[in-house]
């Protein structure tokens, strides 16, 4: 459970979701307010143009002492429509009394009037119109008293004096039942726009995030997989296919990484070996040897020494080829040592079917260390007779060029080795090759100061050995 609360696939989409939902209730507030901010500029517009209307109508009738006709007059707004209990109309005299009112049972004729279901003392504010353009120039923005918007003008007569004042009280309640029906209408289209965009947005954020779940995912697996997923992700041009690509590379690194630390153990596991079989094997080789020169037997004996000591002196090559790698500065090769390797790889070839085309210029004797030129050459040609196709022909060449560099050039017909071993400057490429091979190859000359260098054109395969004479490293 915990697991998938740190999940990006939970918490990316949870985050998006979140904010649709604070952002559709930010806007459904926002248009509640700006809605109840028209309504009540409605209410003040209205209230201005009738305050207007009986501070011209309303002097004459008053100066008439007409009561009826400024009840009327009243009358005729306040109980316009349906709203006719949610505003009030007063007229006072000169004296402070009632002079008509349009709720005479609150506000009676000719008495003080009592403004408790008005207003209470302490409960007035000045309230600002919504709108400058709402209120006329000169006149007293309305009083908010509870539930109430209060406007006071003074009525005046044709002269400008004063005949009496006008309180005209509006209440919430005209306007709150339109601002409850929109806002019920603002919260239903917000539920719906809620319940659209968080699925869509949940799933988009879901999509977005699947490829580096699955990337995440793979790391958990087996490198074969992983690598698979990788390389099918790679392939897309955003950050998550160059996230891909290092992925793979950084992978590619440490599979090279895990095979070099075990050739390399598995060398020096040889190395060890072959040092501690080499002095054994040299006496059995001079046992054989003492038998065969001094000793009777007959022709079966004979041909079963001779069959032991060809085995045994093979096996001494081979724990000398091991033992190279300790020591490169042994003993410099001559060109026996190349014609040798023709030999050594006659019963591979032979199990093949492949000939070989052998072209060595070279003198007797060549100043480089003899163990490592010839195990090296000895794996390529080994490797090559397994590669090449049945029947063809294998061609071994070496020869010295300009400047002093002893160049073995080892060519087969059949079919191109893997990207990874062409590609490979230098190490990469021995988990693609069965044993130790290339790698231990490429090692060997390394040591040596060589290099080798594989191509493949026209359905040849060309394993190219490059090493710099040894006067011409110490120059």
């Amino acid at each position: 459970m915990q697991r998938m609360k740190d999940s990006l696939l939970v918490r990316v989409p949870l985050l998006a979701t979140t904010l649709v939902i604070l952002t559709a209730l930010l806007m459904a507030a926002g248009l509640g307010a700006l809605t109840r901010r028209y309504l009540i500029e409605d209410v003040d517009a209205g209230a201005s143009q009738a305050v207007a209307a009986w501070a011209k109508s309303l002097p004459p009738m008053i100066q008439q002492d007409n009561v009826w006709g400024v009840f009327e007059a009243l009358k005729a707004v306040t109980a316009a429509g349906p709203t006719n209990d949610r505003s009030i109309a007063v007229v006072l005299d000169r004296g402070g009394h009632v002079f008509a009112s349009s709720a005479p049972r609150r506000f009676p004729t000719d008495r003080v009037p009592q403004w408790a279901p008005l207003w209470k003392p302490g409960r007035l504010t000045l309230a600002q119109p919504a709108r400058r353009a709402v209120a006329d120039p000169g006149r007293p923005p309305p009083i908010r008293s509870g539930n109430w918007r209060i406007y006071i003008a003074a009525l005046r007569d044709d002269s400008g004096a004063t005949v009496g004042t006008l309180v005209y009280a509006v209440g919430n309640q005209l306007y709150w039942s339109r601002l409850r029906s929109m806002l019920l209408w603002i919260a239903g289209i917000t539920a719906i726009a809620v319940c659209v965009f968080v699925p869509v947005v949940w799933r988009i954020s879901r999509r977005m995030l699947d490829p580096l779940a699955r990337l995440g995912g793979s790391m958990a697996t087996d490198s074969a997989q992983a690598r698979r997923v990788g390389e099918a992700l790679a392939a897309r041009s955003d950050e998550v296919g160059a996230l891909s690509r290092a992925f793979l590379r950084l992978l590619a690194r440490l599979e090279h990484s895990r095979q070099s630390e075990k050739f390399a153990a598995v060398g020096t596991l040889a190395a060890a070996t072959a040092h501690e079989i080499n002095n054994p094997l040299g006496g059995m080789i001079n046992a054989v040897q003492t038998a065969r020169r001094f000793g009777r037997y007959d022709d079966t004996t004979g041909r079963t020494l001779d069959l032991l000591a060809r085995g045994l002196e093979q096996l001494r090559i081979i724990a000398q080829a091991l033992l190279a790698q300790t020591r490169p500065s042994e003993r410099n090769l001559n060109l026996q040592d190349l014609r040798d390797l023709s030999a050594l790889v006659t019963p591979r070839r032979q199990e093949r079917g492949v000939l070989m085309d052998e072209n060595l210029a070279l003198p007797e004797a060549i100043p480089l260390a003899a163990g490592p030129v010839r195990q090296a050459t000895l794996n390529i040609l080994l490797n090559a007779c397994h590669a090449a196709q049945r029947g063809s022909t294998l061609q071994f060449s070496a020869g010295i060029t300009t400047p002093a560099v002893l160049r073995i050039t080892v060519r087969n017909q059949g079919s191109a080795p893997p990207e990874s071993v062409l590609d490979a400057p230098s190490l990469p490429g021995a988990r693609d090759l069965p044993g130790l091979g290339l790698w231990e190859s490429r090692r060997l000359l390394s040591d040596i100061g060589g290099t080798l260098t594989l191509t493949h054109e026209h359905g040849w395969t060309t394993a190219l050995i490059e090493i710099p004479l040894r006067s011409q490293q110490e120059s």
